[in-house]
């Protein structure tokens, strides 16, 4: 079974401005338009992923707890298994975290965030290797000036990657995460420049004329094989019109020290980049916000496969629902191996931190892809071959604090 994406990422996921003096460091948005779909959309989103996600507003000296405890029943089937089970974190990862920041004058600021995963339904820690595995990081910004941040953070590719994904990449309940995947392309092939890195030093520039440029570079915890860098990656994005445009492009290599992050022997892997591309977009047509994105992945070993992804969404605030769907198609140079597969969401608000929500997962594989969805390492890898089709159900609830 492959499992794309999952050994380097927990859950990615949008954000959005929260002022206009804000470093935007997300999916870029028109903030000089009127109050939107694509604003609504959104709205929701803010609670859940902590205070100044969104960009770091000057002036303001604070330290907050904050976190999100999210659990599902979840029913899957594949090749005619089939596990019904609770499962943690099908739209938020359940986490706490900290953040602070401090006003040191003249528009510069510093901050800090340390988050943790945690799974709700048995209490265990997200990763026993990395205690806050989703954040560990200490930066400083002027709106003049841009934004320096170093730790354990998203690279400029993996920020990238939210604009492509309407369920902002859930590591069980989007098909993007699934699809987006390069376990299956060969020696050295990854997907590790999407995620949170250590060792990430990562600058923003200030947002000019709705344009702004983001690079990172991350060393390899364990740089005895291969070039001592895990990832660098830059990106452009622009905001305007009602739309929001994101070009990225990052070459990594994966890092021994890293459980999953090596296919094929460690030694020949480690010294294999992989380029990756993204293309995005998202635009508010007013009844709905409309997305499509396309990635190629590109790993440099001779005689590995080359990955394209096509993928396209749509979200809409309604009534108190926030109704989402997502298609992608995901095709490679390897002959019959192909997949495409959809998830269908919606999240029923009964206030504005607390919502009961369902979502329906498909994914079809060709006869030489046996991609998963709506993973667990204990169950529902063991269920996935060659062909098979899978299909996920789930039924849940979060809270955000």
């Amino acid at each position: 079974m492959k499992n794309p994406l999952l050994t380097s990422l927990a859950v990615l996921y949008c954000c959005l401005p929260v002022s206009s003096q804000a470093q935007d460091l997300s999916i870029p948005f028109d903030e000089n338009a009127t109050k939107s779909q694509y604003q609504a959309v959104l709205a929701p989103i803010a609670i859940g992923v902590g205070p100044s996600a969104f960009g770091v507003t000057s002036g303001q000296s604070f330290v907050t707890l904050y976190g999100s405890v999210d659990l599902a029943i979840n029913y899957i089937n594949a090749g005619g298994k089939s596990i019904v089970r609770e499962q943690s974190g099908n739209v938020w990862t359940s986490k706490f975290g900290f953040y602070g920041q401090e006003d040191l004058g003249s528009q510069w600021t510093t901050f800090f965030r340390l988050e943790s995963g945690f799974y709700a339904n048995n209490g265990a820690v997200q990763d026993s290797s990395s205690f806050f595995n989703r954040g560990s990081f200490v930066g400083i910004t002027n709106p003049e000036y841009g934004q320096l941040s170093l730790g354990r953070q998203y690279t400029s590719l993996g920020t990238a990657v939210l604009g492509a994904d309407t369920f902002y990449v859930n590591a069980h309940d989007a098909v993007f995460a699934y699809l987006a995947g390069a376990s299956d392309l060969g020696t050295g092939a990854t997907t590790d420049g999407y995620a949170r890195l250590n060792n990430t030093i990562r600058y923003v520039t200030p947002r000019i004329g709705g344009l702004q440029a983001d690079v990172s570079y991350s060393f390899k915890s364990d740089q005895s094989i291969g070039p001592a860098v895990h990832a660098r990656s830059a990106a452009v994005s622009y905001a305007g019109f009602g739309s929001s445009v994101y070009l990225a492009y990052g070459q990594t290599w994966c890092d021994p020290a890293v459980a999953g992050s090596c296919t094929g022997t460690s030694r020949v892997a480690a010294a294999t980049r992989t380029d990756n591309y993204i293309a995005s977009v998202v635009h508010d047509f007013g009844p709905l916000v409309g997305q499509a994105a396309y990635l190629r992945t590109v790993p440099k070993f001779a005689g590995d496969g080359i990955a394209n992804l096509y993928i396209v969404g749509a979200q809409k605030m309604w009534h108190g629902n926030l109704l989402r769907a997502s298609f992608g198609f995901r095709d490679t140079t390897i002959e019959q191996d192909y997949a495409y597969g959809t998830t269908l969401g919606i999240d029923h608000f009964l206030s504005k931190r607390t919502a009961v929500y369902a979502r329906f997962g498909l994914v079809k594989n060709g006869p030489k892809s046996d991609l998963t969805y709506n993973y667990d390492s204990t169950s529902s890898s063991t269920l996935v071959g060659n062909g098979h089709t899978v299909t996920s159900v789930t039924l849940g609830m979060y809270t955000n604090f």
